[in-house]
Formats: structure tokens, sequence, C-alpha cells
């Protein structure tokens, strides 16, 4: 059948039987394909029911595999490009001892000229304590320039304006979501900051300034903006004192994922961009780039990313113990077919292939289900929550109407994902070489899963077999 016989060399490459050795080898390989398939399509009703089983156990191990990659790949850049890019900036640059304005300003400049560099914006930053009278809240106050709005697009693209709009008069104030929720806050309306200096005499000397609210902001991810407040960068140069705020030049590049950073892959411009503002910049100036300002929180996010995907992989592991159950019951139903085919010529190794063809195939179709089914809940994830909650919220009424009035206390709406600490929208990129990565890791383990009982199969032994039958 599928073994065939090779005869001796007659000096041109051929075989008396007319094909080359590895011609011989390539179709006993192909005859294993065929008969792992036929093992697979064909067969007993219960044996198809049991492969049908098994593809669809890989298709689902394989789902949330590819549905956490994508979205915690999303989450994680979602935040990440919130916080370089309206937040910490993709690199700053910040005297050690202190800098004038004026100097700050100058360099700001020449670092903004250098070749791979978008932007660079001086800015101050320091604490305060905003209130109205409706109540106080910490601000983080930070001083900038009118032209990170006008020329940044990014930032304006990322920043989600609520009410009224972005501009940094003299008396001017843009503020969070979350504070102008806190503080009853509108455009239009006075707000009170209290900032503290220190006296010569070893006094803290408390100064209050009036501004009045231009806009409110969020920027989809409430734990980076709550304590935010935007002024003009002069008015904030002279309500925040040196000695506690500090005053850097805010840098954005081409490509801020090609800085060095174990997250992200990008041009190795950047880096190169990188090194010429460190050499432009005076020697007791400190540069630091967005992963380094916030290493602790992107490395906990890794981890965490990491932590799911092995959790997930662990579950693809499991459900492949299912495809070896699987063909371990297929090598008892067919022992008379093995028995034929072993006693009419076909080898131990043919049918150890057709085993591993067998669990290969099923890895390859339930891997193929479980992508495309994970891809179309990963890109549409968004959809699906809201959808979620609101079968949620749905069946919380209708329990507080039965409940209720029996002295149950109201649950109330539900999130399932809360917007203090997580993004409002989930931005969904797909990865493909990850996911191709995972797909042919499962469809790895698919065939190893098939090993034990490939040999089972082929140690077979016919005459035991037709004796008994």
């Amino acid at each position: 059948m599928s073994d065939y016989r090779v005869g001796r060399d007659n000096g041109t490459g051929r075989t008396r039987g007319g094909f080359t050795a590895g011609s011989g080898k390539a179709r006993s390989v192909w005859a294993a394909v065929l008969l792992g398939a036929r093992f697979v399509a064909g067969g007993r009703r219960g044996s198809v029911r049991r492969v049908r089983s098994a593809v669809i156990g890989i298709g689902l191990s394989l789902l949330p595999l590819v549905l956490v990659l994508q979205v915690a790949d999303g989450m994680i850049r979602g935040i990440a490009e919130r916080y370089i890019e309206t937040g910490t900036y993709h690199i700053q640059a910040q005297p050690r001892f202190g800098a004038e304005d004026v100097g700050i300003r100058r360099l700001a400049e020449s670092v903004a000229a250098i070749d791979g560099v978008r932007y660079a914006f001086p800015e101050r930053q320091g604490l305060g304590l905003a209130y109205t009278d409706a109540g106080r809240a910490g601000a983080t106050v930070r001083a900038v320039s009118e032209e990170l709005w006008s020329s940044d697009e990014r930032f304006r693209e990322l920043v989600e304006l609520d009410a009224g709009e972005f501009s940094l008069g003299v008396n001017s104030a843009v503020v969070g979501r979350d504070m102008a929720r806190r503080l009853d806050l509108q455009p239009g309306d006075a707000l009170r900051v209290l900032t503290v200096r220190s006296g010569g005499d070893g006094r803290f000397l408390p100064r209050v300034s009036t501004f009045e609210v231009a806009g409110v902001i969020s920027t989809g991810y409430q734990d980076l903006d709550r304590l935010w407040l935007f002024v003009p960068y002069e008015r904030g140069a002279r309500i925040l004192p040196e000695e506690s705020s500090r005053t850097f030049v805010g840098v954005k590049v081409d490509d801020p994922y090609g800085l060095p950073n174990p997250l992200f892959s990008g041009d190795p411009d950047s880096a190169r961009a990188l090194d010429r503002i460190r050499a432009e910049l005076p020697r007791e100036w400190s540069v630091s780039t967005w992963f380094e300002m916030e290493r602790t929180q992107y490395l906990s996010f890794l981890a965490t990313r990491n932590l799911l995907i092995f959790v997930m992989f662990l579950i693809v592991c499991v459900a492949s113990v299912n495809i070896a159950s699987t063909l371990s019951t297929m090598s008892i139903e067919k022992r008379e077919e093995l028995a034929i085919l072993k006693s009419t010529g076909s080898s131990s190794r043919l049918i150890r292939l057709a085993f591993l063809s067998a669990g290969f195939l099923i890895g390859v179709v339930g891997a193929v289900l479980g992508l495309a089914f994970g891809l179309a809940l990963a890109v549409n994830v968004n959809e699906v929550l809201e959808l979620a909650e609101h079968a949620v919220d749905s069946a919380m009424r209708a329990r507080d109407l039965l409940l209720v009035p029996l002295g149950a206390r109201p649950v109330g709406a539900v999130d399932i994902i809360s917007t203090e600490f997580y993004l409002e929208r989930i931005p969904i990129r797909v990865d493909v070489p990850g996911l191709l990565t995972a797909t042919v890791l499962v469809v790895i383990v698919a065939t190893l899963a098939s090993v034990l009982p490939a040999r089972r199969a082929a140690r077979t032994r016919p005459l035991e077999v037709l004796r008994k039958h």
C-alpha cells in the first residue's frame, strides 16, 4: 500500500522502482497525512463526535488566549499612549539644580530643532489646593504654553473637551473632568488655587490665585487626569515656588515607541534622537524617557499581561488532553483496520505518522476556529462589554423591583470595567505576529498530545488482533 520498496541505485540517482529515495519518503509522509485525515473525517458516529469535541475544545481554549492577547495589548498601549502623549511626554529634560525660565525656553527651542524631534515645550508642575464654594480638592498644577494644544495634534486627539475650550489666557484655567465634578465647575466659573512657598525665616507663606475656568477635559483614563489643573506658563511660574515644584522641557519625537523599552518595538531613529538631545543639553541636565519615568507601572502592566497569557496557555494544554483521549480511543476502535494495514506491509512508522497527522489536523482546524471567533470577539470587545453591562443592569433592576419592597438593599448600576481604573474604550490593534505565534504554539501542543496515542497505535500486533476477530 503505502510502503514503497527502494532498490539499489543504478548510477542515475534513481532506484529500480522508479522513485528516488527522497521521493519515496515524501510519498510515505503524504500517505500518512491522508490516512490521518481519513481517521479524523471518517469512522463511526461516536468517533466523529469525539473528534468534533476535540476540535471545539481546542477552539474554545484558543479563543480566550486570543482575546486576552489583543485586549491586554490594547489596554497597555492605550494607557501608555495617554500617559506619554498627554502627561509625561516622550522625553523629559530637567535641570538638576534649577534653571531660569528664559534659559529653559531657549533650550526648548534648540531641542525642537533636532532631527527626529517634533515638539519641545517648557512646563512647570507643582501641587496646590483648588477650592470653590462647593468643596476643595488637591490639584497637580500644570503650567504649560498654549502651544501644547494648538501645535500637538496627538494631544488634541487624546484629550476630549467635555465643555468650553482649551484656552489659557492670563487668568484662564482648564480642569479635569473629575475635579470639575467634585467642585461643581463649569466654563466661566471662578476657581481659587492655594499654593505655599517657604519664607526666609522658615515659615510657610500661603498664596491664593483666582482663575476663570475655560474648559473641562478628559483623557478617557480617570486615574491619569483626575488631579490635572492647567494654567498659563507665565502665571504658573509666578505662583508655583521653585523649591516645591519642578520645571522641565517636555519633548515629543517622531516615534516614541522606538525609545528603549521592553513593551513595544519601533523605529531606532528615536533612540538616535535621544542621544542627540543628551548631547545638545548642558551637562547638569538629566534626560529621562517615558518608560524610565513610569517604569514600575509599565512593568506591572507587562507582568500582568504575561501572567494572563500563561494562564490561558495552560487552558490550551488542558484542552489538548482531550485530543490524546480522542486518539487513544480511536486507536482502540480501529485495531482491526490497523492490523490489516500492518499485515499488508504498512510500517509502524506510517501508523505513527498517521496518528500524529490526525492530532495535527485537529489542532489546525480548532486553532483556525478559535482564531476566527477570538478575533471577532476582540475587535468588538467594547460593544460586547456594553451589551453585557446593559444585560447585568437590566437583571439588577428586575432584582430591585422584586426584592427592595421586601427590605433588600438596591444594587444600582453595575460597571464591568470602571472608568476610574480603566480606559473608557479599549483600543484594539490586531497583533498579527503575536496571533500567529499563539496559533502555531496551539497546533504544536495539539500535535504533541497525539504522541502517546500514536506510539500505542504503532505497537499494534496484527496476528493478535486478527486471531481475536
